[in-house]
């Protein structure tokens, strides 16, 4: 369809950047590429939800601040969770890898580069696996009624601080 051609073009074009090729090289070059990747992505979808929030003439002052906050507790949580559980886990995702790649031997047919490559292929997907657990479940799950809390004190405050200023208008 048109829409998806247009898509494709700009995304190639993108794609095709001298700086976005420059930023690969060195992202692709990180040891915590999916990590990264992951909380780029994440960081991008997070902004869109917070200003479609904060923007949304259907809801109200506490829910447009609740949600917001909610989006960004969120976000700032999962990231830190992310990189510290990725990180503590490097040990036995390596051992895993690695046996996936001491499989693949066994099981022949493999050269040494390909093996290499499954490796780092299976170390990929484990860190993966690991960002959209946290990023999608644990800590929405875990962060949703903290949010909820925070967003009600801080919405009573900004009601009582309006309140102030009107009453201090009408005398």
């Amino acid at each position: 369809s048109g829409l998806s051609d247009g898509v494709a073009t700009v995304m190639g074009k993108i794609g095709n950047s001298d700086a976005f090729v420059k930023g690969m090289e060195k992202v692709g070059n990180s040891k915590n590429l999916m990590t990264n990747l992951s909380t780029a992505s994440s960081a991008v979808t997070t902004g869109l939800y917070i200003y479609k929030n904060l923007t949304d003439k259907k809801k109200s002052k506490n829910e447009k601040i609740t949600m917001a906050l909610n989006q960004a507790l969120t976000f700032a949580v999962s990231t830190a969770l992310t990189y510290t559980v990725v990180g503590a886990l490097k040990g036995t995702t390596n051992k895993l890898a690695n046996r996936f790649g001491e499989l693949m031997t066994a099981k022949g047919g493999k050269s040494a580069k390909q093996i290499e490559t499954l490796q780092a292929g299976a170390r990929n997907a484990i860190d993966l696996v690991v960002c959209s657990s946290i990023n999608r479940f644990i800590t929405p799950v875990a962060i949703t009624p903290v949010a909820n809390k925070l967003g009600a004190k801080l919405t009573d405050k900004l009601d009582a601080r309006d309140a102030a200023k009107a009453q201090k208008a009408q005398a």
